[in-house]
């Protein structure tokens, strides 16, 4: 049993990068033990240097509270890796609802300064953002969500409503604390090509040979959100 408890930390914090003792209880939440059991398998690890403690950075600052890496991960985590291609975020995509990336909210906040609840349970009047709102993740950071829905008859796949963060987390960038979500320029333009592709990797993925773009925040990114959508399509 000592093992398999090792093992179940192992697998969380490779997944996860870095992560809390209470995120550690609650990721790969099957098979269950305890939490005494959790808290020696991590101490026997932290003893045998397996495992270390670390500093995490969030979009305030440095975030409170115990975090732990494996000791092998953290040339990756630092970025620091042998020139692999995927040592850093790279690219854009749209992240499922439902993805473990997305389990737990409050880690999602502290580490992206991301405010993320899933509204397809929501009554129609009280929804934020749409029925299934989907994340933008670009280069390691969430800069914003999107409302999608297939038109199956039409073949389409309709866009309602993209919103682009205020304050992008995870260190500024794309967009820097108290911008509007994008700073023009070509870090936009990267991202906005980047959505596009993401766009027309769903579309081709649910069968729909259109992309329908509506309201868009900031508005003055519409017309480019529309015309990035049109070239990945023709691309």
């Amino acid at each position: 049993a000592p093992e398999f408890h090792k093992w179940h930390v192992r697998q969380s914090l490779h997944a996860m990068g870095a992560a809390t003792a209470r995120d550690l209880a609650a990721y790969l939440s099957f098979p269950r033990f305890s939490l005494n059991d959790r808290r020696k398998a991590l101490a026997s690890m932290l003893e045998a240097g397996e495992v270390v403690r670390v500093e995490v950075g969030g979009p305030a600052g440095v975030l409170a509270g115990e975090w732990f890496a494996l000791r092998e991960d953290m040339p990756a985590l630092r970025g620091d890796g042998p020139g692999e291609p995927g040592s850093l975020a790279s690219g854009t995509t749209l992240v499922c609802p439902f993805d473990s990336f997305l389990w737990h909210r409050q880690r999602i906040m502290d580490l992206f300064g991301f405010d993320y609840k899933i509204e397809v349970y929501v009554p129609a009047a009280k929804r934020r953002y749409g029925y299934y709102c989907l994340p933008i993740l670009h280069q390691g950071r969430l800069i914003g969500r999107l409302d999608a829905k297939n038109s199956r008859q039409e073949g389409r796949l309709l866009v309602p409503a993209v919103q682009f963060e205020k304050g992008c987390g995870g260190g500024g960038g794309v967009g820097r604390k108290g911008s509007d979500g994008l700073a023009r320029g070509a870090e936009s333009d990267e991202a906005l090509e980047g959505l596009g592709r993401a766009l027309r990797s769903l579309a081709d993925f649910v069968g729909a040979r259109e992309i329908d773009v509506g309201r868009v925040y900031p508005a003055k990114f519409t017309e480019e959100v529309r015309r990035k959508a049109r070239a990945a399509r023709q691309a």
